[in-house]
């Protein structure tokens, strides 16, 4: 009777985990790829520029899961911020590493990267100044996830220090929301 039970047992066994990782398959390869737009605002921080008022920002991300918690991802945005005759503006093209908690749903992750900072400092009638400078940043956010569906919260902060009539701190923090697609 024992080696009849352990015949039907095994058979069982493998069926349920066969069942279990097709039903984990979907999840893993619809997080493949990811395309999010977010829209926000950019607060300057740095001594440079904190007289300026918070403005705008859009960022578009585009990234590939690597590893089953973490994506690399290529991003590119406009941020500004004025106050009076003088406004900023700065559109980084930006390559980061984002990881994430092993959540199915709400899928909370830590984000870090840098690239090219292009920043104009515009000053009506006293003419513009643009350069590229290198920058880099660390933020955290929240996917809620429905279906293919992203909703996105973020935070993150950037450094960054272009070159007008000598160096000029921009850095900053940007909040957003957005929404994407997994695919």
């Amino acid at each position: 009777m024992g080696i009849s039970l352990k015949r039907a047992t095994w058979p069982a066994v493998v069926f349920l985990c066969a069942v279990s990782l097709a039903a984990t398959v979907p999840e893993a390869a619809a997080d493949d790829y990811y395309l999010r737009g977010k829209l926000g605002t950019y607060a300057p921080q740095a001594d440079d520029v904190d007289e300026l008022d918070p403005g705008f920002g859009v960022e578009f991300t585009l990234g590939k899961s690597i590893l089953p918690l973490l994506s690399a991802e290529l991003s590119a945005g406009y941020y500004e911020a004025s106050e009076g005759p003088v406004e900023l503006t700065v559109k980084p093209v930006t390559l980061a590493l984002r990881l994430r908690a092993p959540v199915p749903v709400i899928k909370p992750y830590a984000v870090a990267g840098g690239g090219a900072y292009f920043s104009k400092l515009e000053i009506e009638g006293a003419g513009s100044e643009s350069d590229t400078s290198f920058g880099y940043f660390i933020g955290a956010g929240v996917d809620f996830k429905v279906l293919v569906l992203l909703l996105n919260v973020e935070a993150k902060y950037f450094w960054s220090q272009p070159t007008f009539a000598g160096k000029t701190d921009i850095d900053g923090y940007v909040l957003s929301a957005g929404i994407g697609l997994q695919f």
